[in-house]
Parts: structure tokens; sequence; C-alpha cells
């Protein structure tokens, strides 16, 4: 008698929760929530600029005097680089964050795998 063979997992693909073999069913339901899903690299670039922002504020500068500032030196105070191990750029740099595993504000390798269809599968985009 042979045994019966375990139930594979279906892809995902066509879920709208699915990205990149990521389930993305958490950050959809509420974007932002978890902080452990967030792109280190832009978490890195908000932190630059929240640090600007205290500055100004303890210098006692106008928000159209640190707009100033900010246009002049915006990109040394960005020129943090993108630090990441797993980045991948994207051909012709598109987007804000031109990485393969960034996807509004978070970063799909922090995400869950995607086990196939499970009981949260919504066909469709």
């Amino acid at each position: 008698m042979s045994r019966p063979l375990p139930p594979l997992s279906l892809p995902g693909r066509g879920c709208r929760f699915w990205a990149a073999g990521r389930c993305i069913y958490e950050e959809r339901l509420n974007p932002g929530l978890h902080a452990g899903f967030a792109c280190t690299a832009l978490q890195a670039l908000a932190d630059s600029f929240d640090a600007f922002v205290v500055r100004g504020e303890s210098l006692g500068l106008s928000s159209e005097e640190a707009g100033r500032i900010w246009e002049r030196r915006v990109d040394a105070a960005l020129n943090i680089g993108l630090d990441c191990a797993n980045f991948i750029p994207l051909p012709d740099e598109a987007g804000d964050v031109p990485c393969a595993h960034f996807l509004d504000g978070v970063c799909l390798l922090r995400m869950p795998v995607c086990p196939g269809r499970c009981r949260r599968f919504v066909a469709g985009f």
C-alpha cells in the first residue's frame, strides 16, 4: 500500500495579496503598521530628514529658511546611499527607491513567504 502524497501548495500569483513570492496581506490591511516590514534604506533617508528638521528647530529657523537650506543641501543631506545587502537595481531606475524588492515603502524580503492559495486568497489585482 502506497502512502498518499502530501498536498502541494498552489502558486499565489493570481492573488491580490501576492508580490514576488511574498504575502503582502498584512501590509495591505494596515499599511505601515508593521515597522519590521519597512525598507531600511528608506528608513535611513527618513531618519536623515528628521534629524535635519530637529537641527533646524533647535536653531530657531523659520520653515522658509529651513526650506531654502534644504533645497541647497538636499543631495548632501541624503547622500547616505541605499545601503542594503539585498539591493537589486531596477532597469532605468524607475520609482523613488530603485530597488527590485521595494514596494510602497516596504521591503518585500521582510514580508512572509507566500504559501500559495490560502484562506486569504482573493483573485485579481
